[in-house]
């Protein structure tokens, strides 16, 4: 439900669209709930598959160690990062989300002080 400007806006209409926003807003809430989880397990399983592939390799410098180390566990560095981006999207909406329940409740103060 959208607010349009060209017409009258009622108490009503700002009400029902405070409730969707909130319902957005929890729905986005458990969402970013289960992807700080995911995120941190991802990163977890991509650090404990790093440090096992190090600890095995026996030849080369440093570097190289941790180049072998890195190309081993490529797909877990990649899927951490994937869900990191997905939670910071998630963060990034969630915000978005409350501008928009902040300006619904300005709105909804206007509408009330005009008799609406």
């Amino acid at each position: 439900m959208r607010l349009l400007l060209n017409e009258p806006l009622y108490q009503v209409d700002v009400e029902r669209r405070l409730d969707l926003l909130s319902e957005q807003l929890n729905e986005e809430v458990e969402r970013f709930a289960v992807l700080a989880v995911e995120r941190a397990e991802a990163e977890a399983e991509y650090k404990r598959r790093y440090h096992r592939a190090i600890l095995k390799s026996t030849e080369g410098t440093v570097a190289q160690k941790e180049a072998v180390a890195f190309g081993r566990c490529a797909d877990a560095y990649r899927e951490w990062k994937i869900t990191e981006a997905q939670e910071k999207a998630t963060q990034q909406k969630l915000m978005a989300l409350r501008t928009q329940i902040e300006s619904a409740r300005t709105i909804s103060a206007n509408v009330r002080a005009s008799g609406g």
